[in-house]
């Protein structure tokens, strides 16, 4: 009569159905063209990062017409800025219309968009338009919700733009436009001058105030999303450890160190295969 198996510590046995089933199945249809490996310079090579680099090399151009510090040149500056705006939303809208988003695209347009604002007020803050405080806080702001959103990515949390973000952006847009033009101006068809410099600033510190709220809005939306995804794996921990049969000191302490023997045999002769240890 054959022994009876030993019965097994329930910890091995809960060991072995938890990969069955915390088991997940991910189906993703996509076509034929997506596994084409594209090179780095097809990518360069298309409409929207070609807009993207363009503003990239526009910044340079931009601060040699500032540097004059003429009307006209400060003017023109304002223009060339606008431009670069507008670049900024036909790259976007050209990538998702055609299909053509790609991982340079990704890198270059954040940058292309850091780079011109950030390069246009460290100008404006050496020619003493904008105090040099203001930057320092815009640039704090800056670093923390890039350091935030990375720690967040690291952690598998996408944290999308908030509304606040959108509109700090906007106004900070229009702010610097009105900075770059500086000089005051009649509004035509009135008897009024419009100060530029004035309402820039004007402009400027309202985009700073939405800045630093919405940077403590992206803080709440990363805690709340850390602790969403701890307690969504929380659960799915009691749940598998309910379905596996595990004691309840080991679902309340699942630090618990559990040790699991395993008895392996090997066959020498290749025409023969080992026994097979539940047959026993």
């Amino acid at each position: 009569m054959t022994p009876a198996a030993p019965t097994k510590n329930v910890a091995v046995r809960a060991l072995a159905q938890v990969p069955r089933i915390l088991r997940l199945r991910f189906v993703r249809r996509r076509k034929v063209s997506d596994f084409r490996i594209r090179s780095l310079g097809e990518e360069v090579g298309n409409l929207p990062n070609l807009i993207t680099l363009s503003r990239l090399a526009l910044i340079p151009v931009i601060l040699a017409v500032l540097d004059r510090g003429t009307p006209l040149a400060h003017y023109w500056a304002a223009l060339l800025f606008l431009f670069a705006g507008f670049s900024d939303f036909l790259d976007g809208y050209l990538a998702r219309k055609t299909g053509k988003i790609t991982l340079l695209g990704k890198f270059l347009d954040p940058l292309a968009d850091k780079l011109t604002t950030l390069s246009i007020m460290v100008t404006l803050v050496a020619m003493d338009l904008i105090p040099a405080w203001l930057l320092i806080l815009m640039l704090f702001r800056e670093f923390a919700v890039t350091g935030l959103r990375a720690l967040a990515m690291g952690e598998g949390v996408v944290i999308a733009a908030s509304e606040s973000g959108k509109q700090k952006t906007a106004f900070q847009f229009f702010g610097l436009t009105f900075l770059l033009v500086n000089f005051p101006y009649p509004l035509w068809g009135t008897g009024w001058w419009l100060d530029y410099h004035r309402m820039g600033l004007f402009i400027l510190y309202l985009s700073l105030i939405l800045s630093l709220f919405s940077a403590v809005e992206y803080f709440a939306l990363f805690m709340e999303a850390v602790e969403r995804k701890n307690l969504q794996r929380a659960r799915t921990l009691q749940e598998a450890a309910r379905e596996a049969g595990l004691l309840v000191e080991m679902q309340s302490n699942p630090s618990l160190p559990v040790i699991e023997e395993i008895e392996m045999q090997v066959s020498l002769d290749p025409g023969r295969a080992p026994d097979d240890p539940r047959s026993e």
